[in-house]
């Protein structure tokens, strides 16, 4: 559990690890690893509960069957892992407005977590309409060194520079002459 403790890991001991869970979840499952599954699967299964007679319609649901699978427990470990790191790297912080947000866009909880919860939905139908989140579509995508992958990877390069300028009004960046 030493390395459990770690504030930093080394990058290249990481992407051998993630490589080697990557082959394991096409040898078990078929597919790549993936996390925007999951949510859509959690969709299914409240509209399935809440809903029933119009999940049975619904042609897209019918793709998502209602089930938990492994996508949804990934999400679970994803957030687990994560808290569990940050606790055992001493880095756990309890914050609403990171200081980052705070300096450029104001202290306000609301309109935090107001473009928080925009910036979520954006990403979770931009995944679903591209077939892929970052971690299907980059990572595995990368891997398997499909031109979509790179693609993505380039496309959110680039969306992510134009974000980061417009929320936070080019003040993170620093540019230097080569």
């Amino acid at each position: 559990m030493f390395f459990m403790r770690r504030k930093e890991w080394m990058p290249i001991g990481t992407g051998i690890l993630f490589a080697l869970l990557e082959v394991l979840s096409f040898y078990m499952s078929d597919r790549p690893l993936g996390s925007s599954r999951g949510y859509t699967t959690i969709g299914s299964i409240i509209e399935y509960v809440f809903v029933p007679q119009h999940a049975q319609k619904v042609a897209y649901w019918q793709a998502y069957e209602p089930y938990l699978e492994w996508t949804v427990t990934l999400i679970v470990g994803i957030v687990f892992g994560s808290f569990l790191s940050s606790l055992l790297s001493g880095q756990f912080k309890l914050s609403l407005v990171p200081q980052m947000w705070k300096s450029t866009i104001g202290p306000s909880v609301s309109k935090r977590l107001f473009w928080a919860f925009i910036g979520g939905i954006l990403v979770g139908f931009g995944s679903r309409l591209g077939m892929g989140c970052t971690l299907g579509m980059l990572i595995a995508g990368v891997i398997q060194l499909t031109p979509a992958g790179f693609i993505f990877m380039m496309s959110l390069w680039m969306g992510g520079l134009a974000t980061t300028a417009a929320f936070y009004r080019l003040k993170t960046f620093t540019f230097r002459r080569g």
